[in-house]
């Protein structure tokens, strides 16, 4: 099926130079593409997948596009939809865990061992590795001092075996040799002198560290082990259980090989060694697979990860007839830039660039403390906003996450808008702070400590002079600050001017310690941020940045139930002490950074472009010549394996890499600024790459004015900070999220039904628990996914069907009395329709079909995920199946005839007929008919399924309610609008905006 390209393939294969093209061309055989910053990497990636569409008879679904990063899935995914349209989600463009996790999602039966496991936190493994210290008999790695010196360094050497694709047998097997070659070694000790017969200090080194390993070889096994009882797995897993069955499945593998044609990896020298393994096994099928690699070893900088900087020699060896490509025109930056880079990391070529910019040599700024190096850039970045440079279009790298609390610190009180897209601590947030203060007062019902601090939370709303009155009052009266604000007359007597907001409060809060111990934790957590004001708190103030780290704290909060559905606020609240305790960051990334200046470290700028880039704190150590204490290294022996060694120390050249890569983001220009003294007044010097690059490339700046216009204006340092977040009527904004999420059936029929219960809930995203019975049917759902994923091979029956719900059921967060009152009726249920309509089933199925994006126009994408699909003959006629688990509803219910009815279920049908019929343009699917299944009996306990058929009119009509709804969201014409239920908490909550 050859895939037309439009206009805009044309245009763009036009623009290509001749080595652009001759990539996008040989699409046949192994081909390596060395692709320098800015030279179209992406380009002729989405190119490339557009013109073997276009030339071959291939289908969408047989190209494997695989990338580092889910930014830059999105990003060839968007480029190949403007060039192809809606062919480009058929495409499978994946990261290398998304791959590797939609493997064993389709094949559960091949991996028992993820699909019956719930994948761990890093906290479990910490806790995991703390108990294998604690357990196992070692030496080396339980020092008597600290016990717990060593549990981070394990943690990176287990996730560096596994990156590797290293067994704990392997593991083993490579510690034995290691122990043999030492032995073997014939000059182990002094022969003669003062130290004669005493082993040499090297090889004393060498002993300790092979001992070292020897007990994590250990830790390593019982760490699997317990992994595996438990039925747990870790990030790490994903990838190893797929080399694992893809290297010992051949049947499995030769399934894959068939529906992949064609290969494409971008970043290629970002892989590590286990997925480099899994695609040589994917690929071997043919002798010269038509695999395509683009990188460059010059943007190397996740050796930490795993990566090599030996991927394309690796790449050449396996493939000799591989045709090498280099791009070496730049559309990005100007030649001083380019020229400034090279002189750090000398290719075999230098890049020519191919810009019309200014050229503008490398700005250099030394100051004298970091205060004024950060008041400078407040400055020079306002300077350039005011002559109408795009905030979105400069960006502030830094070396690590921790940089960013200053510069952010200094913007504000600049007022300047900005984003840090770098990984934050949530819990150093304050506002944060203050909900986690509210959930230890809780925890700690009836103590009067915790209650006191919380009594200064602003968004509560206390008057602080009463609060003191109530602390001075239960000193002198000897009792709790429970007994007065509790208390009416005790609150009169302290002379408090308004006790009925305490005591509301105490209603509030001994209601929320009640529910602490009988509902589950996020529910518990959404009460909490909704009844005490501190969600309409953030939504007044209009802070996206606010909501994005408040949905960062419930993503956690859901991340651990799903993990312990039993866990509650006291687990929780340990759960962030340990992450304390092992300095582990509770992560977080702006959402957005829609007219703000970008922050983030220089890993996180790979593969994005600015007009003006700021590489600051360059001074030595910082970047480059990083001092890192190595505790525990793993033998080289673990790196060759597959016949490649790994230098694991971060060196130089990592580092010159790194700042390569920040240097090379810059499209018209770049300044490096350092400090001569360090905040606690020590001695700074400029890093060396710094002084690496030639002169006439660079321009020292002459400072002395900035350091006396920031001596007078040092008021700056003590100015109140303003908080300039997006701001959420911006059109741009809302369009860009609304392109993002696209538009499915629940989100419209959310829109209709209250547009700000659409903005929130779809857009927005505020934080949700779901109910108990969305609990029961998402398991449900689950249940008869793989219930008829089996029931098509023959290989299920009532006992299957029960097992899997139990399974499914056990990962909600319920109470012990909710999940067995919810088994007890889904074992009813199913047992009863499985008995009702056993025999009657279509075996030819699919479940759980995920559109991920039909271009309705150039502007709307809408989604779905499909229950069943049933097909209906050898043609590609199919009937839609829809489970609902609530109880049946007449016909009249489900077409919206009722009074009490709005026609959402049906709309569901009709959207799903629209999916169906734009999916590959119409060609794989016709959906004549569709179902509303009932999974539960009617009150006679019948089960009832209600058929229709869908008309083309009632599309059409679909289709004009989807584009108008469209025009309104992306162009604000529901912003004053409400709905009509008077008591509508999503209406309220637009009430509260300015």
């Amino acid at each position: 099926m050859a895939v037309m390209c439009g206009m805009e393939f044309k245009e763009a294969y036009k623009q290509l130079n001749k080595a652009q093209r001759q990539a996008v061309d040989t699409i046949e055989g192994p081909v390596m593409v060395v692709a320098g910053p800015g030279t179209g990497k992406t380009q002729i990636l989405t190119l490339r997948i557009a013109n073997i569409l276009q030339k071959t008879q291939v289908n969408p679904g047989n190209i494997l596009a695989l990338t580092f990063t889910e930014s830059g899935v999105a990003s060839m995914r968007s480029r190949l939809t403007e060039m192809i349209g809606t062919p480009a989600y058929s495409v499978d463009i994946n990261t290398f865990h998304g791959f590797c996790n939609e493997i064993i999602k389709s094949n559960p039966g091949e991996f028992p061992r993820i699909i019956g496991s719930n994948n761990i936190t890093e906290v479990d493994q910490v806790n995991l590795i703390e108990e294998a210290i604690g357990t196992l008999p070692l030496k080396e790695l339980r020092p008597f001092g600290d016990p717990m010196f060593y549990v981070r360094p394990i943690l990176a050497c287990l996730n560096d075996l596994k990156r590797e694709g290293v067994s704990p047998k392997q593991f083993h097997n490579i510690i034995t040799a290691e122990l043999k070659s030492f032995e073997a070694i014939d000059d182990l000790y002094h022969e003669k002198g003062a130290h004669k017969g005493k082993m040499k200090g090297d090889y004393q080194k060498l002993q300790k560290q092979i001992a070292k390993n020897a007990e994590l070889a250990k830790i390593y096994e019982w760490y699997q082990s317990k992994l595996q009882a438990a039925k747990l797995y870790d990030y790490s897993d994903m990838i190893m259980e797929t080399l694992r069955e893809l290297s010992d499945n051949e049947n499995l593998l030769l399934q894959i090989q068939e529906q992949y044609q064609y290969f494409l990896v971008d970043e290629h020298q970002d892989t590590n060694n286990a997925q480099n393994k899994i695609l040589e096994l994917l690929a071997n099928f043919h002798p010269n697979p038509n695999i395509f690699v683009v990188g460059d070893e010059k943007q190397a900088i996740f050796r930490f990860q795993g990566a090599s900087l030996e991927n394309f020699l690796y790449f050449k060896k396996l493939y000799p007839s591989a045709k090498l490509i280099v791009l070496e025109e730049n559309y990005r930056s100007t030649q001083p830039i380019l020229d400034a880079a090279h002189s750090l990391l000398a290719g075999e070529k230098p890049l020519n660039a191919n810009v019309a910019h200014l050229k503008e040599k490398i700005g250099i700024y030394g100051f004298s403390k970091p205060d004024a190096e950060y008041f400078f850039l407040a400055e020079d970045i306002k300077n350039k906003i005011k002559a109408g440079v795009e905030p979105q279009e400069i960006a502030v790298l830094y070396r690590d996450n921790r940089d960013a609390a200053p510069v952010a610190e200094m913007l504000e009180k600049a007022g300047l808008p900005f984003a840090i897209e770098s990984d934050q601590d949530l819990l150093a947030d304050y506002d944060i702070r203050k909900v986690l203060l509210l959930l230890e007062t809780i925890h700690t019902f009836g103590s009067d400590q915790k209650l006191l601090e919380a009594l200064h939370i602003d968004f509560l709303g206390f008057e602080i002079l009463d609060v003191f009155k109530i602390i001075e009052s239960a000193h002198k009266e000897k009792i709790s600050a429970y007994e007065i604000i509790k208390s009416k007359t005790q609150l009169k007597k302290a002379g408090v001017e308004n006790p009925e907001a305490f005591l509301n409060f105490y209603k509030l809060l001994a209601g929320w310690a009640t529910l602490a111990h009988n509902i589950s934790l996020p529910e518990l957590f959404e009460k909490i941020i909704t009844e005490s004001g501190f969600l309409k708190y953030i939504m007044k103030g209009q802070t996206l940045e606010k909501l994005d780290k408040l949905n960062g704290l419930f993503d956690e909060i859901k991340n651990l139930v799903e993990v312990h559905p039993t866990n509650g606020l006291p687990e929780f609240l340990q759960y962030l002490a340990t992450l304390k305790t092992h300095n582990l960051l509770l992560k977080k990334s702006i959402s957005s950074a829609v007219g703000q200046i970008r922050l983030m470290t220089a890993h996180r700028s790979k593969g994005q472009e600015f007009e003006y880039v700021y590489i600051i704190n360059a001074h030595d150590g910082h970047w480059g010549n990083k001092r890192r204490p190595n505790h525990l290294t793993l033998p080289a022996r673990v790196f060759s394996l597959t016949g490649r060694i790994l230098d694991k120390g971060a060196t130089e050249d990592d580092e010159r890499r790194l700042f390569y890569v920040a240097l090379t983001r810059a499209k018209k220009g770049a300044a490096v600024s350092y400090s001569k003294e360090s905040l606690s007044g020590q001695d700074q010097l400029p890093c060396q790459f710094i002084t690496e690059i030639k002169p006439e490339l660079i321009i020292t700046k002459d400072t002395e004015l900035i350091e006396k216009n920031f001596a007078q204006k040092k008021e700056v340092i003590f100015a109140p900070r303003i908080q300039k977040g997006i701001d959420l009527k911006s059109k741009t904004f809302i369009g860009d999220l609304f392109k993002r999420n696209g538009l499915s059936v629940t989100a419209l029929n959310n829109y209709l039904d209250c547009p700000w219960k659409y903005f929130y809930i779809n857009l927005l995203r505020i934080p949700q628990a779901k109910t108990k019975h969305q609990m029961y049917g998402t398991a449900v759902h689950y249940t008869l996914k793989d219930f008829f994923d089996a029931y098509r091979t023959g290989k299920a029956d009532k006992n299957f069907l029960l097992s899997r719900f139990e399974i499914y059921l056990k990962r909600q967060p319920l109470s012990e009395k909710e999940y067995d009152e919810l088994l007890e009726k889904g074992n009813k249920t199913l047992t009863g329709y499985f008995d009702f309509y056993h025999g009657s089933w279509r075996t030819k199925t699919i479940t759980e079909l995920e559109l991920r994006g039909i271009m309705l126009t150039s502007d709307v994408r809408i989604t779905g995920k499909i229950d069943k699909i049933e097909m209906l003959g050898a043609g590609k006629e199919v009937n839609v199946v829809d489970y609902k688990t609530s109880k049946p509803k007449t016909r009249g219910e489900i077409e919206g005839s009722t009074k009490s009815s709005n026609g959402d279920i049906k709309r569901q049908l009709m959207f799903y007929n629209l999916l169906l019929n734009k999916y590959e343009n119409g060609r794989k699917y016709t959906m004549v008919s569709g179902d509303i299944d009932f999974i539960e009996p009617d009150e006679k306990g019948k089960y009832k399924k209600e058929s229709f058929i869908i008309l083309s009119e009632e599309v059409d009509e679909l289709v004009e309610i989807i584009k108008k709804t469209a025009d309104e969201i992306i162009n604000l014409k529901f912003w004053n609008r409400f709905c009509d239920d008077k008591d509508c908490e999503y209406c309220a909550l637009r009430r509260m905006m300015a």
